[in-house]
């Protein structure tokens, strides 16, 4: 080789030669039976390597997965991020703390919304700003129990679902088999102890609110007092009250609550209400 040419490494070590723009694929254009059969065998050369290598821990994969926990923490602490994040478990809303926020999350109507608000304000005509703030909550209240009643059919729903799952899938039902099902299916449609117990909460607030209401506009005269409950004062003489409208009222108390008024009635009744051993 002459003393005037270059090294081969020379060559290498050069400036390299302008490329023109990248060709890509057209927006639109299918792929073709080679280009489909080269990402099929790509992504099967991918799914056979061993998970040690696919998930091994990198520097760079570690930088980034840091990176990627403190945007999402710092997401999480702006205003913005906390007011979509906390509405992440809702499920019926019946106690969420803005019904604004979870209207079109639970995919209502909100100009329906805004008219059952103009419903309460048209039918108790608040005076001053006061009275305003208690209607308003009165039909936030009020919403709140309708929701129940879509909750009931998610509910019973999920208990459907879970029921299914749970039963094996044989070819042929004994009679046995058919009816255990029968009284298991039975069992979960006849469960309503958590729609009672909710409503009757949403209901004693709103008797507080009406109380509220009445309290402030009579002046102190006007004690208003229904049913509540989470107060069972009307316990106080049994003798004054229909039985069947005694049963109807002791459906809304909590088991613990039940306990407590017969201990109360067996202490002040005597012997002759207890059941027998």
């Amino acid at each position: 080789m002459p003393a005037s040419a270059p090294p081969p490494d020379a060559k290498r070590q050069s400036a390299p030669r302008p490329r023109g723009p990248k060709r890509g694929r057209p927006p639109g254009k299918p792929l073709s039976r080679a280009e489909l059969a080269a990402r099929r065998a790509n992504l099967q050369k991918a799914r056979a390597a061993p998970r040690a290598v696919i998930y091994r821990r990198t520097a760079r994969r570690r930088a980034a997965s840091r990176a990627n926990i403190q945007k999402a923490i710092t997401w999480r602490r702006s205003p913005g991020g906390n007011a979509v994040a906390r509405l992440n478990a809702l499920k019926h809303g019946a106690f969420a703390r803005s019904l604004d926020d979870t209207v079109r999350r639970l995919r209502e109507d909100p100009a329906e919304f805004q008219r059952h608000l103009r419903l309460f304000r048209r039918a108790y005509v608040p005076q001053d700003k006061r009275e305003a703030l208690v209607i308003q909550r009165l039909a936030e209240t009020t919403w709140r129990r309708l929701r129940l009643f879509h909750a009931q059919a998610r509910w019973e729903t999920d208990r459907l679902h879970a029921l299914f799952a749970a039963a094996p899938c044989p070819r042929r039902l004994t009679p046995e088999e058919t009816e255990r099902r029968a009284l298991a299916l039975l069992g979960t449609l006849n469960r309503w102890d958590t729609l009672l117990r909710e409503a009757a909460k949403l209901e004693s607030r709103v008797e507080r609110l009406l109380r509220v209401l009445l309290w402030h506009r009579s002046g102190g005269t006007i004690k208003f007092k229904l049913l509540s409950p989470r107060r069972e004062a009307f316990f106080t003489e049994l003798e004054d009250f229909d039985p069947d409208e005694l049963i109807e009222r002791v459906q809304y108390l909590t088991p613990r609550r039940r306990a407590q008024l017969r201990a109360q009635v067996e202490q002040r009744h005597g012997a002759k209400h207890r059941p027998a051993a």
